[in-house]
């Protein structure tokens, strides 16, 4: 009577070598008794032999519909195995399941092994493409679909707009920024002037101010947070708070081509109506918080203020302050700052444009700096004025907004 035995493992000098990981270096043996009798012994393997789902501690006897697995790995086709070094008589069944039918010469010591390569490489290249289909989905809806739903709000006190509003443009239509919005006929050439001087002043400080990083400016970032908790009381908890950090995520991630800051915003109070930004660090007032009308108001200086730090503002301010090596200046200005009136309004634009990305109703920016010119009390145009201004008159911030949602988004904001 003859017999076989078939070692199984992840050791090359295994009969069946395997190279799962779960598969302990000498895991377990078949043993072919010739009588048509299979036995299984888990040889001490470090995450066991099962037999249907079964963990064996001792040799057990195979029926013909036993699965047998070895760790984590997929089911053993262990039936094929008694070809392996010996043909020998038929057994009782020889048809069932290929018991004694493989030719000796089909399988070499590692043939089993490549076929599970091959298996586990054709599952791997399934799986990469349905994950890339589902990324490319993923990336149409985003860029032909969404935005249309803003996030719920989280204030009961602060909504959302529902008036109607302009829908996200699809992809590859190019934004515009125009400026000449910001002119007046009764501005004596000052417009065009402050236009010039801010060109040339970008070009200097660009020259001479040297490289910023994005981890520079992250820094700062970081300074001026931990100046402002000296100065400042924290809003922490709460549905503000909660309600800026919703707005914030939805924004950032209608980010295209951004730097790679890592923004954070924090509620102070003051009562001051102001909101700035260093490092992807954003601050907002209570004043400012309260004197919002919707979400969708503060999503539009939210985005205002991240576009500061996309468009390299602060990184500008910062090579200034090292030519002119005013050493702490650059910190202790950050609260105040102004970037120059083209500036401004790029910033109000482009807040637009994220706002509105993310489902917020951009024309709410409008009737916002109209208020603002209110609070502010601009008064009228004056060219003199407008030399020295470091922002541009609320009026002509409301006017630059209207503009933009109308040449980009052929929307007439109402009312």
């Amino acid at each position: 009577m003859s017999f076989t035995i078939v070692k199984v493992g992840r050791a090359k000098d295994n009969d069946i070598v395997l190279s799962h990981a779960s598969v302990s270096r000498y895991h377990c043996e078949f043993f072919y008794d010739g009588e048509g009798n299979i036995f299984l012994t888990d040889k001490n393997s470090a995450n066991g032999t099962f037999v249907n789902g079964r963990k064996i501690s001792d040799s057990v006897k195979l029926e013909q519909n036993d699965i047998v697995k070895t760790g984590i790995d997929t089911p053993l086709k262990w039936r094929n195995f008694n070809s392996y070094q010996q043909p020998f008589e038929k057994l009782n069944d020889p048809e069932a399941d290929n018991f004694n039918a493989v030719n000796i010469n089909e399988i070499s010591p590692n043939k089993y092994n490549k076929k599970r390569n091959k298996s586990t490489l054709k599952l791997a290249f399934w799986t990469v493409g349905i994950i890339a289909f589902i990324i490319a989905i993923s990336f149409v809806y985003n860029e032909f679909f969404a935005g249309g739903d803003k996030p719920n709000p989280v204030d009961p006190i602060k909504p959302n707009d529902t008036t109607d509003q302009p829908v996200k443009i699809k992809k590859n239509r190019e934004i515009s920024y125009q400026f000449d919005c910001l002119k007046d006929e009764k501005d004596l050439g000052t417009t065009e002037a402050i236009d010039v001087l801010e060109g040339i002043d970008k070009e200097v400080t660009n020259a001479l101010g040297g490289e910023i990083s994005v981890e520079y400016q992250e820094d700062i970032g970081k300074q001026l947070l931990s100046d402002c908790r000296g100065k400042y009381h924290f809003i922490k908890y709460g549905a503000h708070y909660e309600n800026l950090k919703s707005i914030l995520k939805s924004l950032v991630l209608r980010i295209k081509k951004g730097q790679g800051f890592n923004y954070q915003i924090f509620l102070i109070e003051s009562d001051e109506l102001n909101a700035f930004t260093a490092g992807a660090k954003i601050f907002m007032t209570t004043r400012m918080y309260d004197f919002c009308k919707s979400n969708d108001e503060l999503a539009c200086i939210i985005g205002h203020e991240i576009n500061h730090n996309e468009l390299g503002h602060i990184k500008e301010h910062l090579q200034k302050e090292r030519i002119l090596t005013q050493e702490g200046a650059a910190l202790a200005q950050m609260a105040t700052i102004s970037f120059g009136q083209k500036k401004e309004t790029h910033c109000d634009m482009t807040g637009i444009d994220l706002a509105i990305a993310a489902g917020y109703n951009g024309c709410v920016n409008i009737n916002l700096w109209k208020r603002m010119q209110k609070e502010f009390n601009d008064g009228e145009f004056n060219a003199l004025d407008n030399l020295f201004r470091s922002h541009p008159y609320s009026q002509k911030r409301s006017d630059c907004s209207k503009n933009h949602i109308e040449s980009n988004y052929g929307f007439i904001c109402p009312n």
